[in-house]
C-alpha cells in the first residue's frame, strides 16, 4: 500500500471550495505580516437557527467570548495577537473540537483600529492568510489580499454537510461579500452583531 500525505490546497478564487474532515481537532490560524492589529472571529449559525460567536475577549472583556472546547460552542480563541515585529508574521489560532450543532461558520478577519475609527482600508497589502488544519491530515489555505474597501474581511465559510465540511473563499455571491464596512458586516454575517455596538430599536 502507497503511503502518501495529502497535498496543501490553497484557495484563491471567489467561491473556490474544497472539502475536509476532522474526528475532534481543527485548527484555524490566521497569519499577517504588516503592522496592523488584525483580529481573527468566527461567527457562526447553528442548525436551529440561533447565532454565535468566537472572538477575542478584549471585546466585551468577558473571558466566555473565547469560547470552550469541551461545551459548545466547542470552540477555543487562543488569545488576541497584537501587530508582528519587523519581518515577521503575527499569528491568532481558534482551535476547533467539533461543528455537530454548526450549520455554517463564517471566518473573518477585523482590522480593530480601522474599524473603530471608520478609516478607509484594504487588505491588499496585509500579508494576510488563513490556513486550516485538521486531524485527518487536511491542509487548506485561502489568500486574504482583497484590494476591495472595508475593515471587515469574511475570508471564507465552513458549511457543515453532516459530517463533510465544505471550506469556500468567500465572494462567490452577494450573499457573502469578502470585505465590507461594519454595517453590512452586521447585516450579513450571522453572530457579527455581538462585537457591535448599536442604537436598541426599542
Amino acid at each position: 500500500m502507497a503511503v502518501t500525505l495529502k497535498k496543501k490546497i490553497t484557495l484563491r478564487r471567489k467561491g473556490e471550495a474544497a472539502d475536509f474532515t476532522f474526528s475532534g481537532k481543527l485548527k484555524v490560524k490566521l497569519f499577517w505580516s504588516s503592522p496592523t492589529d488584525l483580529d481573527l472571529c468566527l461567527f457562526f449559525k447553528k442548525k436551529n437557527g440561533e447565532v454565535g460567536g468566537i472572538f477575542s475577549n478584549e471585546y466585551r472583556g468577558r473571558k466566555s467570548d473565547l469560547g470552550n472546547l469541551n461545551e459548545f460552542p466547542f470552540m477555543l480563541h487562543m488569545g488576541d495577537n497584537k501587530e508582528p515585529s519587523e519581518g515577521e508574521e503575527e499569528t491568532e489560532q481558534i482551535n476547533v473540537a467539533n461543528l455537530n450543532e454548526i450549520d455554517e461558520a463564517y471566518v473573518c478577519i477585523v482590522n480593530y483600529d480601522a474599524a473603530v475609527e471608520e478609516e478607509d482600508v484594504t487588505y491588499a497589502e496585509e500579508g494576510g492568510r488563513v490556513e486550516l488544519q485538521s486531524d485527518s491530515g487536511d491542509y487548506l489555505e485561502v489568500i486574504a489580499d482583497s484590494a476591495d474597501h472595508g475593515p471587515i474581511y469574511c475570508v471564507c465559510t465552513i458549511k457543515n454537510n453532516d459530517g463533510v465540511n465544505s471550506l469556500k473563499k468567500s465572494g462567490g455571491d452577494e450573499d457573502h461579500p469578502e470585505v465590507m464596512d461594519l454595517s453590512t458586516a452586521f447585516e450579513k454575517i450571522p453572530g457579527f452583531e455581538l462585537i457591535c455596538n448599536y442604537p436598541n430599536s426599542g
